[in-house]
């Protein structure tokens, strides 16, 4: 009797060619943007590698965060007129960037709120 059955679970390797390349690449830009996240003491630097954390990273982050916000919406567009396997991926890639957008402004927020203060 053969007892091995098609499980319906996905491997890490499935799901990472369903998200494809450049939303991948997204996301690992997302990553980078939650650890290189700016801190509201941080003073800015404006010479050395001191500049990418201060100055290139801090400039980079809201696009990234405009970019999966984007990313969602157009996901939720094609997801209109996508067949059952199609929504299915759409999907995923929704909560895939909302996740990622997620972890952005939760490692932003004391650098946001530092700002609104001192405005």
């Amino acid at each position: 009797m053969n007892n091995k059955s098609k499980s319906p679970r996905r491997t890490l390797k499935q799901a990472t060619a369903d998200l494809g390349a450049l939303r991948l690449m997204l996301g690992a830009l997302a990553v980078l943007m939650v650890v290189f996240a700016p801190s509201s003491s941080v003073e800015a630097q404006r010479s050395g590698w001191g500049l990418i954390a201060t100055g290139v990273l801090p400039a980079l982050g809201p696009m990234v965060f405009m970019v999966l916000l984007l990313d969602m919406l157009m996901s939720r567009v094609f997801m209109a007129d996508a067949d059952v396997t199609g929504k299915r991926r759409y999907r995923r890639a929704i909560l895939f960037d909302g996740a990622m957008a997620l972890l952005i402004l939760l490692s932003w927020l004391p650098f946001l709120l530092a700002l609104l203060a001192e405005a």
